[in-house]
């Protein structure tokens, strides 16, 4: 039987599922690092300054997890030579320094003796990996912002406005404050993706393009580095850095050599499973790799996600994947290559603000009525029986924490619009009964709000205003999001499937009031993908080694919507029937956030 292997390497775990070419699960292994790996003193899988900002990584850890992960796998008698293929996914952002003994150190691994042993520290010049919760760069946020003209530009040159966690500022960190010496002596820089398959393959990778995204510094429209922002981040810039033409030119050019080029999208394999894991494990010579991308990639790769489809990620936080096949960007979310459909892209929208905001309502809602503590039957019987906007054209802003989507202040806000004078009035507060309400359709109407550009830029159907929704916001003046005029299609376009997932999927109620607010054209589902990542990495193995063969003719969203199993954890809501009801919540939403303070 062929099987394919999918890798997830988070913050706190690796895992490696093993599917067969049926797409039905095989086994999944993990290794814990907290604590199967304690010795290495973090905590939640990385080492945390509270004073600097600094949340890294140890990179051996990884090496030696493994390594341990492969021993668990042949203690269980797992066959090896039956794996054709595999790819996975890796915390995006971070990233891996190799020295110029790595190569060597690679090639000459030998099976009588640990992974770890042989690799660290020699093959890494900094011996810890940045990690996505890091936040030690605000100095550099600012200086890639102005180097292009601000964070709207920055965001159209390379998906993203600057982030305290993408890899561009996080290595002009290294290179200019932290050890320009350690920065000049490392060979190659890999994100932690393709520092895996890396280690898989005994050979120094390159990076995956899709996940290149995430630097700050690709150029996505142009498939090419920016050497500006080159000269950013290696800390050769004639502005910034006061440096000299030649200074610049050469900084440029070392900074490309270290990073090496992008693995375009596609199925072609970056070789085989190393000699170490042949000797060692069993693997067949001709097993293949295929490129790692990040964990969010990774995750539409475990669904049929075609074009206009769109994954809602319910957790502590908020985030919205959608499939799009224009490049239209926002300083306010992300944009990425897609990891296998070319000219498609994957627009992402987080907000700090989910899970947190939802339970302190549900909490206080509990203690009134003394129901206990973490119980979720008062607030969903009352969120049951709502209507739209409470009857009363209210909305709340519910921040806790500083959100990121839109730019506020944490905050706790609550707006009546006065139908008679047309204008948005803020009020005093009203009662917890009517928050239950409020709460989940503002973060549903952002969601909604957002999308639409994104769908509409891809959207190829005749835009009708059937339900007279472009009417019902003329009252509300022009409708932005995030400084931004909507166009009319943008009001309109509704996703076609929405995917929901994490935590609060689980409520019924909230996946309720999401699906009547988002509305798609075709359906609603809830689907239990907890092991997303490493799945994605099994079905883009799959597919991968059987384009590359011949076997598969299709692209990626077709086979795999056509081989996706629809009855293994996935239920099927319905479309959601009360769409055209909540155009005065996009009208509202859109108000009530002019008035928040950034």
């Amino acid at each position: 039987m062929s099987l394919f292997l999918g890798f997830d390497l988070s913050t706190q775990q690796l895992k490696v599922i093993s599917i067969h070419s049926d797409l039905s699960h095989h086994k999944t292994y993990r290794v814990e690092f907290d604590t199967e790996l304690s010795e290495y003193g973090i905590r939640k899988g990385v080492f945390s300054n509270d004073e600097t900002g600094e949340i890294n990584a140890p990179v051996e850890m990884w090496v030696e997890a493994l390594e341990m992960c492969f021993d668990k796998m042949k203690k269980d008698d797992f066959p090896f030579s039956d794996v054709k293929a595999m790819s996975g996914s890796c915390q995006q952002h971070g990233s891996v320094y190799w020295s110029y003994e790595a190569p060597e150190l690679l090639k000459s691994l030998s099976a009588d003796k640990p992974l770890a042993k042989q690799l660290a520290p020699n093959a890494f010049t900094f011996q810890m990996s940045p990690n996505w919760q890091d936040h030690s760069t605000g100095p550099e946020l600012k200086i890639f912002e102005e180097s292009v003209g601000g964070g709207d530009e920055l965001a159209r040159i390379t998906g993203s406005r600057a982030h305290y966690r993408f890899t561009g500022p996080q290595i002009r960190k290294l290179a200019s404050r932290i050890d320009p010496k350690k920065y000049h002596e490392t060979y190659r820089i890999s994100l932690v993706s393709s520092f895996l398959s890396s280690l898989l393959c005994c050979k120094i990778t390159n990076i995956e393009e899709s996940d290149g995204c995430g630097m700050n510094i690709y150029d996505i429209q142009k498939s090419q580095y920016d050497d500006g922002l080159l000269a950013v981040t290696a800390g050769v810039h004639p502005k910034i850095d006061q440096c000299s033409e030649s200074e610049t030119k050469a900084g440029i050019q070392e900074l490309k050599d270290k990073l090496g080029p992008l693995d375009p999208v596609g199925h072609k394999s970056i070789g085989t499973i190393g000699h170490y894991f042949v000797s060692k494990y069993g693997f067949s010579e001709s097993c293949k790799v295929y490129s790692f991308t990040g964990d969010n990639l990774a995750t539409i790769l475990a669904l049929p996600l075609g074009a206009n489809d769109t994954l809602i990620s319910m957790g502590t936080s908020t985030t919205a994947l959608l499939v799009t096949s224009t490049y239209k960007t926002s300083e306010n979310y992300h944009i990425f290559k897609h990891p296998t459909l070319k000219d498609h892209y994957m627009g992402m929208l987080c907000y700090c603000n989910g899970a947190l905001a939802r339970e302190i309502v549900r909490d206080k809602l509990n203690e009134k009525y003394k129901e206990p503590k973490n119980s979720w039957d008062k607030f969903n019987s009352l969120l049951d029986k709502s209507v739209p906007l409470n009857g009363k054209f209210e909305l709340g802003i519910y921040f806790p924490l500083g959100e990121i989507i839109p730019n506020a202040k944490p905050c706790e806000r609550r707006f009546r619009f006065d139908v008679d004078k047309k204008e948005l009035l803020e009020v005093e507060p009203w009662s917890i009964e009517e928050d239950v309400n409020s709460i989940i359709e503002s973060q549903a109407l952002s969601c909604r709000l957002r999308m639409g550009p994104l769908l509409a830029s891809t959207s190829k159907q005749q835009l009708v205003d059937k339900y007279g929704v472009l009417s019902k916001l003329e009252k509300y003046g022009e409708i932005q999001a995030d400084g931004k005029p909507q166009s009319q299609d943008a009001l309109l376009c509704r996703p076609k499937k929405v995917f929901y997932v994490g935590g609060s999927s689980k409520n019924p109620s909230i996946v309720a009031k999401y699906c009547d607010i988002l509305g798609p054209t075709e359906d609603n589902y809830k689907i239990d993908i907890s092991d997303a990542c490493a799945l994605g990495g099994c079905f883009k193995s799959l597919w991968s080694f059987g384009s590359e063969s011949g076997e598969i003719k299709d692209d990626y969203m077709k086979w795999l919507s056509a081989s996706f199993d629809w009855n293994e954890g996935t239920e099927k809501l319905g479309p959601g029937n009360h769409w055209d009801e909540y155009a005065d919540g996009v009208g509202i939403i859109s108000s009530a956030e002019k008035k928040l303070e950034s």
